[in-house]
């Protein structure tokens, strides 16, 4: 009987290690499955967050039409402005008077010396239009 005892206590330990392996193996295909579903998940929302973010990029090119019309006709206004002073300046030359002294004189060379700031926040604007494509 001892030896009975021993053959079945050692038959028993196999068994343990089988199904602990078994076990392991189960885990880890577990693990495995959670780990593709969340990496699915992960890479559904990246692909749902850069569609969006696309579609967000290309309204804000389409809009650009509008500045570039927009930056037409202040380019257009900007050159009348400097048209009107001149006039200005040469009629107020001829009557001997100092062109400041009239209305709006100032005003509109103040209109005309800060135009730059428009004309490099549009062409900064152009960049980055083309960028996007």
């Amino acid at each position: 009987m001892n030896t009975e005892s021993r053959v079945f206590k050692k038959l028993a330990e196999v068994e343990k290690v089988e199904l602990s392996a078994q076990k392991v193996e189960l885990g880890i295909m577990q693990d495995l499955k959670k780990s593709i579903n969340t990496h699915k998940q992960k890479r559904k929302s990246l692909d749902d967050s850069s569609d969006r973010w696309y579609v967000d990029l290309f309204k804000v090119r389409d809009k650009f039409s509008k500045v570039e019309v927009d930056y037409k006709d202040f380019k257009s206004s900007l050159s009348d402005l400097k048209k009107f002073i001149k006039e200005l300046e040469n009629m107020a030359k001829e009557l001997g008077i100092p062109p400041n002294s009239f209305d709006d004189y100032n005003e509109a060379n103040g209109l005309i010396n800060t135009s730059d700031d428009r004309d490099d926040g549009y062409k900064e604007a152009k960049k980055m239009e083309s960028k996007i494509g």
